[in-house]
């Protein structure tokens, strides 16, 4: 079986008009899991060229990035960044205001967590429109990070985001499109 064969699809889910592709199903069977997980494995690697050193994170996407995102993080030994929705972290937080493909949210990064300099990959299970990934982007830069990789597991091109991620010059990689 392939990635696609455990991503489920619910019609008007969470808005009429929307065809939700739903990665949870994929994360509780073990076989699927470990698809998703060598996916995003094998698509950092490049990324993790030598030059880059000790100055490399990874942000995982609230919330369906996380454990993909988790997963990674330990596997290269490289510390784990949180963007969360509004009013989720703790401290100090730099935020972003976004919109979604049904609605607007607001996206935050705690202040102390990515420096001047840093190289990051950024890890989330979908691409849609691409404003939660634009808004993730914005606050690493904002932050003084440089956006090195953006990965997804759902590609859904027809809505515009990879192309965007094209725009600002940034690779992206997903491992399945509708």
């Amino acid at each position: 079986m392939s990635i696609k064969d455990y991503i489920k699809s619910f019609k008007d889910f969470p808005v009429e008009g929307i065809n939700f592709k739903d990665t949870a199903g994929l994360c509780a069977e073990p076989k699927g899991f470990k698809l998703a997980n060598y996916f995003f494995y094998s698509s950092a690697l490049p990324s993790l060229d030598y030059h880059y050193g000790d100055k490399i994170k990874l942000v995982g996407i609230d919330a369906r990035g996380f454990p993909f995102a988790a997963v990674l993080a330990s596997k290269l030994e490289i510390p784990l960044i949180l963007a969360r929705k509004a009013g989720k972290l703790p401290g100090p937080c730099h935020s972003v205001s976004y919109d979604l493909e049904y609605g607007k949210a607001i996206m935050e990064i705690q202040s102390d967590t990515i420096n001047k300099n840093d190289n990051v990959i950024i890890i989330d299970d979908l691409m849609a429109t691409g404003g939660t990934m634009n808004a993730t982007i914005d606050l690493v830069e904002k932050l003084g990070g440089h956006v090195i990789s953006c990965l997804c597991l759902i590609d859904l091109s027809k809505l515009g985001g990879s192309s965007r991620m094209k725009k600002r010059k940034i690779n992206f990689k997903s491992a399945v499109r509708y």
